[in-house]
This record gives C-alpha cells, sequence and structure tokens, in this order.
C-alpha cells in the first residue's frame, strides 16, 4: 500500500500477520519535514480503517484486532502535530495504553 500524505504528515501501514491469513495494516505517521516518527503502531493489534484530512488535523479510524470492538478515532493535530483520542491529548508513549483504555 503506497503512503499517503496530507500536509507534512506521511502515513504508511506496516502490514503483519495476526493469525493465518488474518492481517492487521498498523499506522505509522512520520512528520516529511524533518524526518520524526510520530506514531508507529507496527507489530501490534492496532489496524487502521481509514485516514482523512479535516481542516485542522488528520483523523485516523482504528480498529483493534480481532475488530469485534468499535473503531476509534485518532486526531493528529497538523499545527503542533499533537495526538488526541476523544478531545483528550495523549502522549505518543502512552498511546497504546490510552487506545487500550478508550477499547474498554
Amino acid at each position: 500500500m503506497d503512503p499517503k500524505r496530507y500536509e507534512h504528515l506521511t502515513i504508511s501501514v506496516e502490514p503483519h500477520e495476526m493469525r493465518m491469513s488474518h492481517w492487521v495494516y498498523a499506522p505509522r505517521v512520520v512528520d516529511a519535514r524533518d524526518g520524526r516518527v510520530l506514531l508507529d503502531l507496527s507489530g501490534g493489534p492496532w489496524d487502521l480503517v481509514s485516514s482523512a484530512p479535516s481542516t485542522a488535523a488528520v483523523e485516523l479510524l482504528l480498529r483493534k484486532y480481532p475488530g469485534d470492538g468499535e473503531a476509534l478515532c485518532l486526531s493528529i493535530r497538523l499545527a503542533d502535530n499533537s495526538l488526541w483520542l476523544a478531545g483528550q491529548p495523549v502522549a505518543a508513549e502512552g498511546l497504546a495504553r490510552a487506545l487500550d483504555k478508550a477499547q474498554g
């Protein structure tokens, strides 16, 4: 899958097989201006369902494998590259924990 570019953000997926023929397309987001990795969920259970720009952010719709729960929307604000989940700021290093908590 080719990377997508929104403003200065490049979004790619790192596919990995969770079980036989069950693939997860984990997102990786890089600031193309300086190469800084903002988000890397590679090797984990979070699958990128879709990505779309809004006026101030890029919205990533994520679903946790095996896909039984609701998809979650993670926003990356273009002005400062901050991560937002359910209207709350999230530090990149705490994102996996925050996603699991939001999933319930």
